[in-house]
């Protein structure tokens, strides 16, 4: 008798139980969802430049906020001016709605043909940016909270 190799024997076991007892729909269903987690992070933006950042140390007059956040290939750019409005753009250019929201609150928008956005009103912090991409099927990019 040839000796069994440990691969072929769990591969035998394996086949085995498949047989007798089949893995429940439900639970393949909650393992394929459980598998979309493992690129969670791919949709979440990060801070790639931040003026505050860049400018440490200098002395200047006040100047306007300027944040830029990434993720796959797409470019979040915003600043705050006046201390109450947030201006952006995507890049690249998509008219989706965006949302600002708080704890307490959410506001949306909707960006334009050139990817440009704009709130009136700037939520107290902290806050985040969500980009809602429909018309692709994909998930919406959140950018990190952010307090101004």
């Amino acid at each position: 008798m040839n000796p069994i190799h440990d691969d072929e024997l769990v591969d035998l076991v394996g086949r085995a139980l498949r047989t007798v007892d089949p893995v429940p729909e439900h639970v393949l269903d909650g393992a394929m969802a459980a598998w979309t987690w493992r690129t969670i992070d791919a949709e979440l933006a990060q801070i790639v430049f931040d003026s505050a950042a860049e400018l440490t140390g200098v002395r200047s007059e006040v100047m306007e906020r300027q944040l830029t956040f990434q993720v796959g290939g797409i470019e979040i750019e915003v600043m705050v001016v006046d201390g109450s409005r947030l201006v952006g753009q995507l890049v690249p250019a998509m008219a989706t709605t965006i949302t600002q929201a708080n704890e307490e609150r959410t506001i949306s928008t909707r960006s334009d043909h050139l990817g440009r956005f704009s709130f009136d009103e700037l939520l107290p912090h902290p806050v985040r940016l969500t980009v809602h991409r429909p018309h692709d099927g994909r998930p919406p990019i959140h950018t990190v909270w952010m307090v101004f």
